[in-house]
Formats: C-alpha cells, structure tokens, sequence
C-alpha cells in the first residue's frame, strides 16, 4: 500500500472564478473531513474539453467483478461551472451518464457520493462489499476510486490527480506511490483511468506491517473496529504463501509492490464476504468474529488466489480485459484461466510447497467437484464466459469449481507429454513472455498460440473440454498421478434425525422439526435445542461442521450409541443441559465424487505424480 499527496485547492462559490484552470489532466479533491449525512463531496477541475456538450460517466462495471454494478446510482447532485463560476445545463442521461452543455466552457464538475456498503435507501443489486465504497467518518474510508472519481466520453487515457485531505492521524493504503504534502494531504498522480481504478485505498488509523518478499515490497493493511487482529498477526501468516508463491512463480516476484488491503466488519447481518484482486493490490472484507487461527486462514486461501492474479489478468489478457470498456462492458471467453487457473494454482502451490499434505490437497478438489455438480456441465466454458454477465450469469461460480479442475487436467495433461518437465507453471511464464502487460491478445487466437508452444494434444484437450461441451476426463487424470477417482459409490451413514439445523454465530441449534424423521423423533429434539456435544465432542465452527458431522456419520455402525447433549430453555427461559441418546441406526446413500489414493503406484504414476509436485521444476 501507498501514500498520498493531497494539495489543497482553493473552492469558490459559483459566481466568482477558480483559482486554478483546467488543464490537460483530471484534477480531483475530496476531503474525509467533510462527511455530510453520509456522503462526501468530491470536486474535480476538468481536463479542457472541446465541443459543444460532453458526457460525464461512472462505471457501470468494473473487471474482475463480473456484475453489473452502476456506480453511478451512489452519486447526487452533480453541478457543471465555466470558468467564471457560472452554471452550465446538466441532464442524467441513465444511471450512470450525465450529458453537460457547453463542454468547452466547462473548468469545474463537483457532486456527493454515498458509500454503497450502508445505502438500503439505493435502489438496485447490492455490490460486492470488496467492489463498494464505506463512509464511517473518523473510522473507516474504503475508496475503490472507480466508486468515487469519473470520466469523461474517450478521455480516460490522460492523467489524472488525485488529492485526498484526511484526519492528521489517518492513513491511506494503497498500492499507489504518494506524495505525502502534509500531515492531513496526501496526493497521487496517475497516467490514466485504468491505473486508478486498479488501485484502491483505505483510510484509517493505521494498523500495517511490510513484508519483503522476492525483491518486492509488500504491506498488509487492517481495519479492525474492536481490535480483535492485528496486521502483524495477518503478516506473519500471510509470509509462509508469499514465501511459496515467489518459489512458484521462478524465486522472484514479477511486481515491485503489493498491497493486502483488509477490512474487518462487525456487523453479523453481513453474509458475503470476499476479496477483489487487483494487478498490484487486493482488496478484503472479512468477519472481524472469527477466530485467529480462521481469519488467518481465510486470508491465506484467499490471498493466494488473489495474489497470482499478478500472472494473469495482469500479464496474460485479452482486449476485453486489457481495454475494458466501463459504459459497455464485454466478456472475455476465457474465465477459464484468469479465475479457473489462478484458483488451481492458489491450491497446487500449496501443496506443492507443502502448506498443506496431499490428503488435505484432495479434499479441495473433492469440494471443487462436490460444488461444480450445481452448474451445467455440458456448457462451453468459453461460451459461459462471454455470456457471464446476462445469458450465464448463474453459472458464474463455476469458475473456482470446474476452472480450477479444468487447471488440474491442463497441468497433468502437460506433465504427462513432456515427461514431467513442463506444466501450467511454464505455460503461464510462457504467455505472460508472449503478451505482458501492455500487449492484449484476440480472443480466438489464445487456444492456437497455447498450442504452438505446448503440444497438438493440448489444442484438441482445449478445444474438447473448454471451448466444447465434453465433460473432464477425471478418472484418467487422477488415475494417472495414482488416485483412483468413482462418480458415485454407496455408503451406508448412520442417522443423525433429519431435523434442520441453524447457525447464529455461535452456536448450532435445531432450527426446524417438521421435516425430522421417526429416528429424530425417538432422540427427543425439541425447536431451538442448542447443540453442545456429540458423542463427547464438542462442534467445529461453522467452516469444519460439515466435514465433522460426514465423519461422524460414516464411522458410526450399527450397535454403537449416539449421544447429544443439547442446551434447552425450560418455561421460565432457564437453560439447562439435556442428554438425547439412541442406539444408532444406518441407512444407505449416495457419495459423489470419490477420491481415494491407490494403496500401490506404478513407476509411472509415482514418477509424474513427483514431477507435478517437484519443487525443483516449474
């Protein structure tokens, strides 16, 4: 994260002149001083226009989001002034448009903008939190710039400079490098829109720890309301996964600065939480209730996902991507591998480098396989991914399912015709080498450029599974690293009562008995029993429950007892501790997805499976 400058300009009333004229670049102020019912005023001195009315925009989405988001919806009151001060015509063209008359005239443009995490009043989709904007004066500024600061019809390929005023013992994080003016200005100066909406800040009072990983300078940033984590907490977590990512992407890393920009909220109405990369910063809202040991290991999964997103889109991206149209957004066909492959190699760096064993690496992909079974299996990748936004827009979360499965086959696939010397790892510093940053390619031609500098096979495996509608050959490529790999089995589970049960935030309870079963019945579970134990042990939190009770379920045999000790309310709303216990019964049900190491590998499997997982070779 970064600095900032904030020069402070002279405001007038309209009426009266400027003190500073436009000029070739966008001039923007906003002061977090100045929170009126919510909202910010944002100033900008205008680049010099020509014509006789331009259009004033603000996204209507943003890359990596995926959603339509109309950040224009959150901005009022927008004013146009000449030079002298005087108003000109403006009218609000759609959501996200305003049309202003005598675009040559005009010096100065200023509005409000309300925060999009505490807005109900605003009509429309609710934005991801980590896309959205917060205003909490003296707390909490979350600013994704794209949020804030506009643009105006094809001028967003000139500079633009942003000045902040903030509380004297604030701070302002952000991958941007800033010139620190004084101890309430900040300001940054970027070449064009597309830098400043890559780059979000965050101002509060500082919580940051820097880490130097790979020749590069990276800061996590925390916002914790009660103080519940520290940065150095998160920094000391997040060092492990750096270490292992710069080891995985060659022992350096390709960026000179990042920035973890964390966010913690203590608000349990939330139920999305989540992270938004960006080329050189990620952006995390987060539960400031869970524990240590499971924010850190949410920032970890999380962060290594969105740390390789510095591979691709950043390096490795088509023009819809690396000339994203704001106002008339277009998908890319190949989601595949900008979220798909970051998400396995997130998983296969881990493994690799030993964060996590091999049985817990395939658990991960029993889940990836458990989850992509709720989306259409027969539709194109490709296909799904230009369509995202309207047509497909329900099977968006596919993409950290099957896009990472598909990830596994590529590298597997890769390791098995060049004899273990070339994987995805090679392909990805291959293409990034072939394109990078500044050099866009053609949608159509990405399969055929992978295929001159893999091999034929690896065309036909792209052209067959992810640009067509063949289902992944699962049972061949976990076969072939000595995993033996069923659709579906059958298992016999012991009966737990059918009854629905409920999560408050710290307790699971029985939150429904009209579906429970004749066993649930016998065992006595009253609405609103609180579970305490099973069997003497206590439940997991909410992330581990599932895989909890599974075990449970499958391990239990007829004759072995269930035992539940449950908190309940007596009539005079005493809790009590009661003991609910059956001998157990079983019953038979389906088990998808079955990954099971083989108990002998050949040479062959034993020597591609060690290729894969070789920390020596890329």
């Amino acid at each position: 994260m970064k600095r900032y400058f904030i020069q402070f300009l002279l405001l007038v009333t309209a009426g009266s002149a400027f003190a500073q004229k436009s000029g070739s670049n966008y001039q923007y102020s906003l002061n977090l001083n100045n929170v009126t019912d919510d909202k910010l005023q944002v100033t900008l001195l205008t680049p010099k226009l020509k014509g006789s009315e331009t259009v004033f925009h603000l996204p209507k989405m943003v890359p990596g989001t995926y959603a339509i988001a109309d950040y224009g919806r959150y901005i009022s009151n927008l004013k146009a002034f000449d030079q002298k001060g005087n108003p000109l015509k403006t009218d609000r063209t759609d959501s996200n448009s305003w049309k202003i008359s005598d675009a040559d005239k005009l010096t100065k443009v200023t509005y409000l903008v309300d925060d999009s995490w505490d807005s109900p009043e605003i009509k429309g989709a609710e934005i991801f939190q980590p896309a959205g904007t917060n205003i909490d004066k003296d707390k909490l500024f979350v600013i994704n710039n794209f949020g804030f600061f506009g643009y105006f019809d094809d001028q967003k390929s000139i500079p633009f400079e942003i000045t902040i005023t903030k509380p004297a013992d604030f701070y302002g994080s952000t991958s941007l490098t800033a010139d620190h003016v004084n101890a309430t200005t900040d300001k940054y100066n970027v070449p064009d829109y597309y830098s400043l909406a890559d780059a979000p800040m965050m101002y509060n009072k500082p919580d940051t720890t820097s880490l130097n990983i790979g020749g590069a300078e990276i800061l996590v940033s925390l916002y914790s309301p009660n103080h519940k984590a520290t940065s150095a907490d998160l920094a000391k977590g997040l060092k492990p996964t750096l270490e292992a990512q710069k080891a995985y992407l060659g022992g350096k890393l390709p960026v000179d600065k990042y920035a973890f920009i964390i966010a913690l909220t203590d608000n349990t109405k939330i139920r999305s939480y989540g992270a938004l990369e960006h080329s050189y910063s990620s952006l995390y809202f987060l539960p400031e209730n869970f524990t240590p040991a499971k924010l850190a290991e949410n920032i970890k999964n999380a962060g290594s996902h969105e740390f390789f997103h510095i591979v691709t889109p950043l390096s490795i991206h088509s023009h819809e991507v690396g000339e994203f149209d704001y106002d008339h957004p277009k998908m890319s066909a190949h989601l595949w591998m900008y979220e798909g492959l970051t998400e396995y190699a997130a998983h296969h760096m881990q493994v690799k480098y030993g964060l996590i064993d091999f049985k817990q690496y395939l658990k991960v992909q029993n889940d990836k396989l458990d989850n992509a079974m709720r989306y259409n299996d027969t539709l194109a990748f490709t296909k799904m991914s230009k369509g995202v936004l309207d047509t497909y827009e329900s099977q968006y979360g596919n993409v950290y399912e099957k896009g990472a499965l598909i990830g596994l086959c590529l590298d597997i696939k890769l390791r098995q015709l060049s004899n273990g010397k070339y994987g995805t790892q090679n392909l990805m510093a291959d293409l990034s080498k072939t394109y990078g940053k500044t050099k866009s390619f053609n949608d159509d031609e990405l399969f055929a450029t992978i295929t001159k500098l893999t091999y034929p096979e690896i065309g036909e495996f792209l052209n067959k599974y992810v640009s067509g509608s063949e289902k992944l050959p699962y049972k061949e490529i976990f076969a072939s690293i000595g995993v033996g790999f069923e659709p579906v089995i059958t298992i016999k589970k012991a009966d737990l009562g059918k009854m629905g049960v409920g999560y408050n935030g710290k307790n699971f309870f029985v939150a429904d008995i009209n579906g429970m079963n004749d066993f649930g019945k016998r065992m006595g579970y009253q609405k609103g029993d609180e579970l305490v134990s099973i069997n003497g042990k206590n439940l997991p939190d909410a992330s581990e429950v599932n895989e909890f009770l599974n075990n449970l379920r499958e391990n239990l045999k007829v004759g072995d007892q269930l035992t539940i000790v449950v908190s309940r309310k007596d009539a005079t709303g005493k809790a009590n501790q009661v003991t609910l216990s059956q001998p157990v019964e079983v019953r038979e049900e389906k088990k998808y997805n079955v990954l099971k190491e083989f108990p002998e590998l050949t040479a062959a499997q034993k020597e591609l499976r060690r290729a894969w997982l070789d920390t020596s070779s890329n």
